[in-house]
């Protein structure tokens, strides 16, 4: 991953994303200085993902790790989610962004310490180049206290817990909807861990410990048709996700687009009925580099709206991430053990520099930022 540190290096052509606190940049390779890449995202059926015959599995993982390893990308078919669930889950994401400003502003993401909730025009800024990120969002995530997440019954509730979503008043529907869609994307991600850690580990349990009540997202997003005024404009900028990877629902609105190892932006075009899927940096630290987390970004070049779901799954937050010994082998071990909830917090609030619980910390060290800030007021 190369950084422009000096002016000199920013003469030629970069592209900017971010992977971590600060911004990074991946140079424009032409002519003679191009690598060999991935040119589209490639598509995996997953229809025998619990299939009874190890052979059928691992010859499955074989081909999530081919891809995993060359691309970072997959459209994920066959992942057992009716359709009606994908087309009622997109049709409740249009409903809710259609409400009022007003009343979408009741679950406004500054009145949330886990910066969860409303998220309206203009909040956030991945790309320097742009002008902000052209979209608005609602965010929801693990809770121990809400009833639908079931957290199991065998582990302890911390005594400072307190809620970590906020929900829109009077549009109860939505968070019944969002509820259905967790309890399918959910179950499959989970089979994604399971077949993962089988054809890195040779086990499909190994890395069960490590997601006992997992940090989860469900990313609701709404992309406006481009202004034609607009200049540098960008839905969403290029980052890497600070996951252990992502699944995104999306409409029939082409938007996503991935950044191969040359720095050329290639089109992740919308298969109906299909996730595409994505490493994020836990999975990328886990592997040792193996699975890269690559980036992407959202430009909404269309007459219309688009509207997408992410759901983001990365272990425990008491969890500890660091290179398998099956991934480092004989090479360089190339990531420090870390602390998956005390990295999760430092990512979100570099993320989210707005909201007060950035605010409050912003003179915070980085290694003294813990996950539970996120269970602590905002006054």
């Amino acid at each position: 991953m190369s950084t422009a540190t000096t002016t000199e290096a920013f003469s030629e052509e970069f592209v900017a994303f971010h992977a971590g606190s600060k911004p990074s940049y991946r140079k424009v390779l032409k002519g003679a200085e191009l690598k060999p890449t991935f040119n589209e995202i490639p598509v995996i059926d997953f229809t025998d993902i619990d299939s009874s015959s190890l052979a059928t599995r691992k010859a499955l993982g074989k081909l999530l790790y081919q891809t995993c390893s060359e691309v970072g990308f997959f459209y994920a078919k066959g992942h057992g989610i009716p359709q009606s669930v994908l087309d009622e889950t997109l049709s409740a994401l249009k409903k809710f962004f259609e409400l009022d400003h007003d009343t979408k502003m009741t679950a406004h993401l500054h009145k949330n310490p886990a910066i969860r909730g409303y998220e309206p025009m203009g909040e956030t800024k991945l790309d320097p180049k742009s002008n902000g990120d052209t979209k608005e969002a609602f965010t929801m995530g693990d809770d121990l206290l809400e009833l639908e997440q079931n957290y199991p019954s065998n582990l302890p509730i911390p005594a400072n817990a307190i809620p970590q979503n906020i929900w829109p008043a009077g549009a109860p529907w939505f968070r019944k909807a969002l509820y259905r869609y967790y309890h399918h994307v959910f179950p499959f991600a989970m089979q994604l861990v399971r077949l993962i850690a089988l054809v890195l580990c040779d086990d499909d349990h190994a890395f069960d410990d490590m997601f006992k009540f997992p940090i989860t997202g469900m990313r609701a997003l709404h992309y406006p048709p481009r202004p034609v005024e607009m200049k540098n404009y960008i839905g969403l900028g290029a980052h890497a996700d600070f996951t252990w990877i992502t699944l995104v629902l999306q409409d029939s609105v082409p938007a996503l687009q991935v950044l191969n190892a040359n720095g050329v932006w290639i089109p992740a075009p919308v298969i109906p009925g299909a996730f595409v899927c994505n490493v994020g940096q836990y999975l990328e630290r886990h592997t040792n580099g193996i699975f890269p987390a690559t980036v992407h970004r959202v430009a909404n070049l269309t007459g219309d709206s688009r509207y997408s779901l992410a759901f983001f799954l990365t272990p425990d937050p008491d969890a500890v991430v660091e290179p398998l010994k099956e991934c480092v082998g004989e090479s360089e071990r190339k990531y420090d053990a870390i602390n998956v909830g005390d990295l999760y917090i430092r990512r979100i609030l570099a993320a989210r520099q707005k909201h007060p619980t950035a605010k409050k910390y912003k003179d915070t060290p980085e290694q003294e930022l813990k996950y539970d800030i996120l269970f602590k007021s905002i006054a």
